[in-house]
């Protein structure tokens, strides 16, 4: 099931709230044991990811029970527990993730190895594992009963995608379900509507012109086109996994818990560092906390900091797919982060806000290119097409917005007006905090019902379109 289908919303989402709001009601007067609301939604949660592919289910629970009986361990002196785990988890990751990569390095005939099914959200759940066993280690939290664990690492609003959450911040709050609050199933609902709105209406619809954009003949392009392709791609992605993470939030929020925010305005950033704090903001953090720093971070002198950098860069942009585009992607970002750190230590000068803002925005949409291109080749036809100085797309949109014939669905008119709305508009956290207020409580409701009554037409019309972050 995929949030954005009728299937979850007017059937699997109705029922597991109802009864969950029956199980608290229950549990509130002492009728029903706390424990059977963490049971529902434990139970809803594998039901959940076993729609997908129930063959899968093993190695989930799997996982949950090896990570689990390793966490009892890994506070011994020895350290070698903790390193048994982290072993096995990126086993597991890199087995099910980058075997094939890995293979296809010793220039074996492709028919020698067949691709492996990649277990939906087994990058974020293994994320989530390996720190809590470091979290364990550390004695930051203690394990608990394995009841509450699986439900922390299952829990369907964030399994598939994030935002990637720590023990010590679900675990609490899972422990003490209650009925949600008003305030928070009025949040929860427009937070959903306005994911829906961003994945049904935006990236949906700048799917079909981007696929033809990166389909096109790789002798074909030019400096119009390239601009194009990082420029719509990075639109597509934004709204397509910020819409993910508005559902799973708004998700959360129905059932009273509380998910940490994964996307502030990132396009708005005046810089590359502002970007990664504001971008994808819980694998930012944990890549800072459990890579960056353990690296050496910023704390032992320059070459150690470009270095860790860097490496941090690299291996994050690996995490999101086993291709040299990848590898290329976060060796640019790292690159991008290095030259800032660079400059600020030895350069007295400042960019203005402004400016700063227009590079970084140029980096970033061109720095999306090997991100969504097939191959380092393919990377390689797109960028050799900033040498040709052609107009291209960028051309045809400058046209058809010339001669007004652009439809509300046409991708040109798309990307303008979702540019705007990256740059101006309030980010979806900030929209809902300002309109849960007792004074906007009549705009709250008529947002979420209007919203939903577009994206349920549009639902309708359109077929449904697996979110782009489960690739990765």
């Amino acid at each position: 099931m995929v949030f954005s289908t009728p299937e979850f919303l007017l059937l699997f989402l109705p029922i597991v709230w109802l009864v969950f709001w029956v199980l608290t009601t229950y549990a509130q007067q002492r009728l029903l044991p706390s424990w059977s609301i963490l049971g529902w939604l434990g139970l809803a949660s594998f039901f959940f990811y076993g729609a997908w592919d129930i063959t899968l289910l093993p190695l989930l629970a799997g996982s949950i029970v090896v990570n689990y009986w390793l966490a009892g361990y890994v506070c011994r002196p020895s350290r070698a527990w903790l390193w048994m785990g982290v072993g096995f988890n990126l086993a597991m990751l890199g087995w099910f993730k980058y075997s094939i990569f890995f293979l296809s390095l010793a220039d074996l005939p492709p028919q020698s190895f067949s691709p492996l099914v990649l277990p939906l959200g087994i990058s974020f759940f293994t994320f989530q594992q390996i720190a809590f066993l470091v979290d364990v280690r550390q004695k930051v939290v203690h394990r608990g009963p394995l009841s509450l664990y699986g439900v922390f690492v299952s829990f369907f609003p964030q399994l598939i995608a994030g935002p990637i959450v720590h023990y010590r911040d679900l675990a609490p709050q899972l422990a003490y379900l209650q009925r949600p609050s008003s305030s928070a199933v009025r949040c929860g609902l427009l937070l959903l509507a306005l994911g829906l709105a961003k994945k049904l209406m935006v990236a949906d619809n700048l799917a079909p012109y981007v696929d033809r954009i990166y389909s096109s003949p790789a002798d074909s392009y030019v400096a119009g086109d390239t601009l194009m392709a990082g420029w719509s791609y990075g639109l597509q992605l934004y709204f397509d996994f910020s819409g993910y993470a508005d559902m799973a939030i708004g998700l959360a929020l129905l059932f009273g818990i509380k998910l940490p925010e994964n996307f502030a305005s990132p396009y708005q950033a005046s810089d590359i560092q502002a970007f990664w704090r504001r971008w994808h903001m819980t694998l930012s953090n944990f890549l800072r906390d459990y890579l960056y720093v353990p690296l050496g971070g910023s704390k032992h002198g320059l070459p150690r900091h470009l270095f860790a950098l860097l490496t941090t860069m690299l291996l994050g942009g690996l995490w999101h797919g086993a291709g040299w585009q990848f590898l290329l992607w976060g060796g640019l970002h790292g690159a991008l982060l290095a030259v800032m750190v660079v400059w600020r230590q030895f350069s007295l000068f400042r960019m203005p806000k402004t400016a700063g803002w227009c590079l970084t925005f140029f980096a970033v949409m061109l720095a999306w290119v090997p991100f969504r291109a097939t191959s380092l080749e393919h990377t390689w036809s797109l960028y050799s097409g900033l040498t040709v100085w052609q107009w291209g797309g960028l051309g045809e949109l400058v046209n058809n917005l010339n001669q007004g014939i652009m439809s509300l669905r046409s991708p040109g008119l798309l990307i303008l007006l979702a540019t705007l709305i990256v740059l101006v508009m309030p980010n979806s956290m900030a929209l809902a905090k300002r309109l849960n207020q007792p004074r906007h409580f009549f705009w709250q409701g008529a947002v979420v019902g209007g919203v939903f009554l577009v994206v349920m037409k549009a639902m309708l019309d359109l077929p449904s379109q697996a979110f782009l972050y489960f690739n990765f």
